[in-house]
């Protein structure tokens, strides 16, 4: 609790009876028993001032008890109840002006004054003004319009008024004895709130009360937002003004109220032992002030209390201290209640003073252990990492955390909280003393429950900060934040940013360290703001290294990454034992870190050249783009294989068509062979003679295969690297190239001597042409028929030649190749095989005339066909499509005969068949 009103003694023992209180201004009404009007005067108190009140007048409006008083302000009037009549008075002389005879019987009156415009005030606002009055089972309603009296009107009742009060401005809540009704004045229609007759839906008391069962004086009060509160016995509900409850729970006060009243923001009650003051929105219990005898409310700005000889003053404090009040008691929520519901005019900054109450709360809740509430509210203000993360201790928080003491409340004893009641003393509170207990250490599971919400916390905190981050790429720079903004992250500079970005990254990488650090590896692997220094110290004390390089690979600390993957890559034990690390890494570094990868590529090929050669052949768009140049000049460092491999993967898988890279691939393929028949000659064991042989016979097909193959190697250049002694396949192939197919024939015959190579070549090479000195088999006739330097003549694989091929040579050039001493008995097949393919490529050629001849008679008839067809169009020619005459327009024929205009002709094909 805390103190809401400063209560004073306004009227003292006074010699009458109070019936009846009103305050107006600076006007004090005293109502008495014996019939006399009481008008004090008050003079506001300044600060620490007591209350002065001066008797002005008094006035004797009856001999029977003045039971109420109220006061038609714009129209100077003042309305009282006595001896069962309402009267009116003039509000300045109290003479009285009229008495409402018919309102004989009276119990109770209520006022309302608001301002219309209607038709009938041709848009001219007017004050109306309504006097609501019960008399016994009728409600009599009296208007006036600015200062004029119009009319009355007569509602009938079920039963007796006992109170009642105007809601709107034309609906009045009224309290029977055992029940509630609103009525509406204009259209006399009446809901029961809780009576037998209620509506569906209408608002009920439930368990708190018995219909029927005997209660005290029913108590309605009018609330902000169309509000009011009904009361019956202990218990009171908010409803709204169509009758329905408008809040799940009502009050339960500490005793019966006798009176109840609202004074912005409060609830007031009188209870049988003392006086209540609650908040309208929390209903908790804000003030207990003990008052003797206390029976009669005044609500309204000017709050009174009185009993039968006493008035007490409710002087509101200054909301702010009301507010700083309850943050030194830890009441944050009753604080916040408070803070909302003040305007802002009465609080300065009121958006500031919400967001510190709201911040210290989530302070205190955090200290509380109520860590995900506290968070909750960190992540609504939008506060400033740095805040949150050092509420935990130095391994969370690093240098951030300060040892903290909250502060501890000891509240007053009731002998100090409550006045003198024998001298009806003003109400006096102790001040609070303060102690401070220490915080509870957070450590094991508890400090595990903190961590998770500060994830929860940081994760949101870090989305923000990503999104911040990319706005400053995209837009020019903002001016630095001044510190009283500097809490919103949106506002702060790219500097502060960066710097907040860098400590969410770091706490959130050490929380995931004490919650679950699987989640560790992949924060390092997208990117992150992590310090490198103090997060490296972490992995490394942790033995986290494959986590620990990820962070050197996201911060571009390449170096450091690939000295820790060597360093363990060459341990003997562990999962990232091995090269495989290494190589992966250095896969993705691309050509800018070029010089590093060739360094940390050293120590992989030395102890797994096929591991290693990955980082030059790996398929990633990194290792593409190395510049090949520079490759290749590194592995001739180590091998020739290497250098095989790497030409074979650029030109084979790259499709690189360089002919410096297909001439340096022929050039070490054979500088390979001539090494490796060196090494077989050296070999003494036969076994190893026997592998050297395979490879160079290996390494030769792979040769010749890229020679037939590749068409981008200069051959003139590689033949002269040739010995003369050696690589006749491959220098056959070279000559091939080159055009020269009689000198490549002639290695095919005489040097390799296989007439199979020879007539492959003959028709892979084959080229029909009617010029003998470019058909190859005849070349290669001349190499068996006409040899030179002393060559054997091979007549006998020119007669298989002729008998296998002869069909590509010209009869006539072959028989004046062949020697006069050949038999025609050796020339059969030759001939045979001539005469035969002359007769099928001539009757081949008759079935393509006749062929030919037929398809053009068809061409024929068919033109003749259409050249036949005619279409008319006259004057009736009408289109099928849109029905209108053919005439002039552009037209359509169709193969079935039918025209129509060419822009129809689209819509018709796609609705009718238009074939023959």
């Amino acid at each position: 609790m805390h103190d809401a009103f400063k209560v004073s003694l306004a009227l003292d023992k006074v010699p009458y009876k109070i019936e009846s209180i009103f305050a107006n201004g600076q006007k004090l009404f005293a109502g008495t028993a014996s019939g006399t009007l009481y008008v004090y005067e008050v003079k506001e108190p300044l600060d620490d001032e007591e209350l002065k009140v001066d008797l002005k007048e008094t006035k004797n409006f009856s001999k029977r008890p003045i039971e109420q008083l109220d006061i038609i302000k714009e129209i100077g009037l003042l309305i009282s109840l006595t001896d069962g009549y309402v009267n009116i008075y003039n509000l300045h002389t109290f003479e009285l002006e009229r008495q409402l005879t018919n309102t004989r019987g009276a119990n109770i009156f209520a006022i309302d004054t608001h301002i219309e415009i209607n038709e009938d005030s041709k848009g001219i606002p007017i004050i109306v003004t309504r006097l609501a009055v019960g008399v016994k089972k009728r409600l009599l309603v009296f208007t006036w319009r600015d200062t004029e009296f119009t009319d009355t009107q007569e509602l009938q009742l079920p039963d007796k008024i006992r109170t009642m009060v105007w809601v709107n401005d034309e609906k009045v809540c009224l309290g029977f004895t055992n029940e509630y009704a609103l009525i509406n004045i204009n259209s006399g229609v009446m809901i029961d709130l809780f009576g037998p007759s209620s509506a569906p839906g209408g608002a009920s008391f439930g368990s708190y009360m018995g219909i029927g069962a005997r209660t005290n004086k029913p108590l309605i009060t009018k609330l902000p937002n169309d509000e009011i509160l009904l009361v019956k016995d202990n218990m009171s509900i908010f409803v709204g003004l169509d009758g329905k409850p408008t809040r799940k729970t009502g009050i339960d006060w500490s005793g019966t109220p006798e009176e109840i009243g609202y004074s912005y923001p409060y609830l007031i009650a009188i209870l049988p032992k003392h006086v209540e003051v609650r908040n309208i929105v929390t209903q908790n219990l804000v003030q207990i002030v003990e008052l003797s005898q206390a029976r009669l409310i005044n609500q309204g700005k000017y709050l009174y209390v009185a009993s039968f000889n006493n008035a007490w003053r409710f002087i509101p404090l200054n909301f702010e201290k009301q507010i700083d009040q309850l943050v030194e008691q830890n009441e944050f929520e009753e604080a916040l209640s408070l803070a909302e519901q003040i305007e802002p005019i009465l609080l300065d900054d009121k958006d500031a003073k919400l967001r510190d109450i709201r911040r210290l709360h989530a302070h205190y809740l955090f200290h509380q252990t109520k860590f995900d509430d506290a968070i909750t509210i960190f992540q609504e203000l939008e506060v400033d990492p740095t805040e949150v993360i050092a509420l935990y201790p130095p391994s969370i928080s690093g240098a951030l955390h300060k040892p903290v003491q909250r502060p501890k409340t000891i509240k007053p004893s009731d002998e100090t909280n409550q006045s003198e009641n024998n001298n009806n003393q003003e109400e006096k509170v102790s001040e609070n003393e303060i102690e401070t207990e220490n915080l509870e250490i957070l450590e094991g599971k508890l400090l595990e429950e903190a961590v998770q919400t500060l994830i929860k916390f940081l994760t949101d905190r870090r989305q923000k900060i990503s999104k911040i981050l990319q706005v400053h790429k995209t837009s020019e720079p903002t001016p630095p934040a001044s510190p009283s903004n500097r809490t919103n992250l949106v506002n702060g500079n790219l500097n502060h940013t960066l710097k907040l970005a860098e400590l969410v990254d770091t706490t959130l990488l050490k929380s995931y360290m004490v919650t679950n650090d699987a989640l560790v590896g992949p924060l390092l692997r997208v990117q992150n703001y992590c310090n490198a220094e103090e997060v490296e110290g972490l992995l490394l004390e942790r033995k986290k290294y494959r986590e620990l390089k990820d962070l050197y690979h996201g911060k571009g600390l390449h170096r450091k990454s690939l000295e820790l993957l060597k360093k363990l890559g060459q341990s003997s034990e562990g999962l990232m034992k091995g090269s495989f690390q290494t190589v992966y890494y250095l896969q993705r570094l691309g050509s800018e870190h070029f010089d590093l990868i060739l360094e940390f590529a050293i120590w992989v090929l030395q102890i797994d050249p096929d591991q290693g050669m990955e980082i030059f052949i790996g398929d990633h768009p990194e290792v593409e783009n190395l510049p090949r140049d520079k490759v290749l000049k590194y592995l001739e460092e180590f091998s020739y294989d290497l250098c095989i491999k790497y030409l074979e993967h650029i030109i084979y898988e790259l499709k690189d068509s360089t002919s410096d890279y297909h001439n340096k691939l022929i050039f070490k393929y054979l500088d390979k062979i001539q090494k490796l028949e060196s090494k077989k000659s050296e070999s003494d064991l036969e076994k190893l003679g026997d592998s050297i042989l395979k490879e160079i016979n290996d390494t030769n097909q792979r040769l010749l295969k890229f020679l037939d193959h590749s068409t981008h190697y200069k051959a003139e250049k590689i033949l002269g690297h040739l010995r003369l002694d050696d690589f006749y396949e491959a220098r056959a192939i070279l000559l091939s190239r080159l055009g020269q197919h009689d000198q490549a024939l002639n290695i095919y015959v005489h040097k390799i001597k296989s007439e199979k190579l020879a007539e492959e070549y003959c028709v892979k090479n084959y080229i029909e042409t009617d010029d003998p000195t470019k058909n190859v088999f005849i070349s290669l006739l001349k190499v068996y028929l006409r040899p030179n330097n002393g060559e054997k003549l091979m007549l006998e694989s020119a007669i298989r030649l002729l008998s296998r091929h002869g069909s590509y040579v010209s009869a006539s050039d072959a028989l004046n190749m062949l020697p006069l001493t050949t038999k025609v008995s050796e020339l059969y097949q030759f001939v045979e095989k001539y005469i035969r393919e002359n007769n099928k490529n001539r009757n081949m050629n008759m079935i393509i005339k006749n062929l030919l001849k037929a398809d053009q008679r068809q061409v024929e008839e068919q033109l003749m066909f259409y050249r036949s067809r005619r279409v008319k169009i006259d004057e009736d020619k009408m289109c099928p499509q849109c029905t209108r005459r053919i005439g002039q327009s552009v037209f359509a024929v169709f193969p079935n005969g039918v025209v129509v205009h060419y822009h129809c002709k689209e819509k018709y094909s796609q609705s009718h068949d238009t074939s023959i």
